[in-house]
């Protein structure tokens, strides 16, 4: 029997009454806020202010043009943020890395899904995200100066409105009990874009993007992995997420935030196993246990930081490369993947 996930309407609220709405929606929530979970660690009723302070979250904007691939990660650590440009030349494989550490503000990365806007106002590197359903419009630009060895670079890029790539959905798991949850809200676009590095011919031209915004409650020590990939096959826009993190539900096939989305058509995944035997840089295999996800990942340049901040301590790697493989939707098709490019994130934070 061929595994499936309903995309169910979304609820009001994530949190009613100290308990999460669980499941797998075709939509997002007006608000998106996972606070107000009952007794999350360990059924111990802490006081809601110590509770809420482990909840952390993360916006990201991955985007792939003609010439370029790559990712925008804004970080709420609750006492400071942290924002990241990350992007590679698909021809050389060379990659270009900004960052900016936000100062204490009360929200770095917002909750109303309409309407808002996540940025780093820093004259050296201006980085911002914005988004308004209504009208059915999500942009990213950046402007960043010379920094580290990378040359100043600046990007915008821009939803259209005659996108039949666009999809909306979101995913409440269990992290990894009741008591806790997890959230994601994704949704994927095609693009118009324009990347310049000073010395570079700029690039012009349209491509896919999808912004991922994820809030959980945090361990002591969380670990994750994010596997994307975006392109176009034969006249098909094609963009794919799945993750596996150490909060991941104890029951990963039933809740978990994995989906591919073929021309805005929007099928659930399984859950992954992810192996590198050979190290970080070599071949990766990314599996399932449904038969719909057998793929291998060769990297072609890998970005790693670690990063020692107040209470925080931070690892983590980007990875560009290309994917080979099989993919199965909802209906039993099969897409078959060949040079298909995409990233793989791996995090680990303590805090």
């Amino acid at each position: 029997m061929m595994y499936s996930r309903v995309f169910e309407e979304p609820p009001a609220h994530i949190i009613e009454n100290g308990r999460a709405h669980f499941g797998t929606f075709k939509n997002v929530s007006q608000r998106f806020d996972i606070k107000g979970m009952r007794a999350p660690y360990a059924g111990i009723p802490l006081p809601s202010i110590l509770s809420n302070i482990r909840i952390k979250s993360r916006l990201n904007y991955y985007f792939s043009i003609d010439k370029y691939i790559g990712l925008v990660e804004f970080f709420d650590f609750k006492i400071i943020g942290l924002v990241e440009v990350c992007f590679w030349n698909k021809e050389t494989g060379k990659k270009y890395v900004y960052h900016s550490i936000m100062p204490t503000r009360r929200r770095f990365i917002p909750k109303n899904t309409g309407r808002g806007i996540c940025a780093s106002y820093k004259k050296s590197k201006y980085i911002r995200i914005f988004w308004e359903k209504e009208h059915q419009i999500k942009t990213m630009r950046f402007h960043v100066n010379k920094a580290s060895g990378w040359p100043a670079a600046e990007g915008w890029f821009h939803s259209v409105r005659d996108d039949n790539m666009r999809a909306e959905m979101s995913f409440v798991n269990p992290a990894p009990t009741l008591s806790r949850c997890s959230a994601l809200w994704l949704s994927t676009m095609k693009i118009n874009g324009h990347l310049a590095i000073k010395g570079s011919e700029p690039d012009n031209s349209s491509g896919i993007a999808a912004m991922a915004m994820n809030r959980y409650y945090s361990k002591t020590l969380s670990k994750a992995l994010r596997v994307c990939g975006m392109g176009n096959i034969d006249g098909k826009d094609i963009f794919f997420y799945m993750d596996a993190s150490s909060s991941e539900a104890t029951d990963p096939d039933k809740y978990n935030d994995n989906a591919l989305i073929v021309d805005g058509e929007k099928s659930a995944l399984p859950s992954i196993v992810a192996t590198h035997p050979f190290g970080l840089n070599k071949a990766w295999i990314i599996q399932d246990t449904e038969s719909m996800i057998d793929l291998t990942f060769t990297p072609k340049s890998l970005y790693w930081r670690n990063m020692n901040l107040i209470l925080l301590r931070a690892a983590y790697s980007h990875i560009y490369g290309t994917f080979e493989g099989v993919l199965l939707d909802k209906d039993g098709n099969k897409i078959q993947l060949k040079n298909f490019t995409g990233i793989i994130t791996r995090s680990s934070m303590r805090v």
